[in-house]
């Protein structure tokens, strides 16, 4: 019976601390980076690495995006160079945090013959830049 009715309070006094806060600060999402982040395959026409932790997504106009991978990825300096890279996600029109980036790069003479390998690294978070920020020799 005790244990019921400190229940019964308890949920009371929570409704009623919830009813006090505004409007806007019930529906506003307490961490924004909490949700899975996504951007259009379409628009990408580049990329260019700025390390081996964060990756440049370039599409038109003066837009790029940054990607911010969770850990680095052995390779990644090479997309300047001889490198390819390939996006593997679940969504055809949409490239996600989460998905996975395929380095494939030729161990030939300027990238050209040899066997290629295949380094697979994880997508983090997105953030919108514009191109004119980003180092001259990494602009598109």
């Amino acid at each position: 019976m005790l244990t019921r009715t400190i229940a019964i309070r308890s949920a009371t006094l929570l409704a009623l601390a919830l009813a006090t806060l505004p409007a806007d600060a019930r529906q506003r999402d307490p961490a924004p980076y909490s949700a899975k982040q996504c951007i259009s395959r379409h628009g990408i026409r580049d990329e260019t690495a700025e390390t081996d932790s964060r990756l440049i997504l370039h599409v038109g106009g003066s837009k790029a995006y940054r990607n911010y991978l969770p850990q680095p990825c052995d390779g990644l300096g090479h997309v300047n160079n001889v490198s390819k890279v390939r996006f593997k996600s679940a969504d055809p029109d949409k490239l996600c945090q989460g998905d996975t980036v395929e380095l494939l790069d030729h161990d030939g003479l300027l990238g050209v013959g040899g066997d290629p390998t295949t380094t697979r690294c994880t997508l983090g978070r997105f953030e919108g830049i514009n191109e004119m920020s980003l180092s001259e020799d990494l602009r598109r």
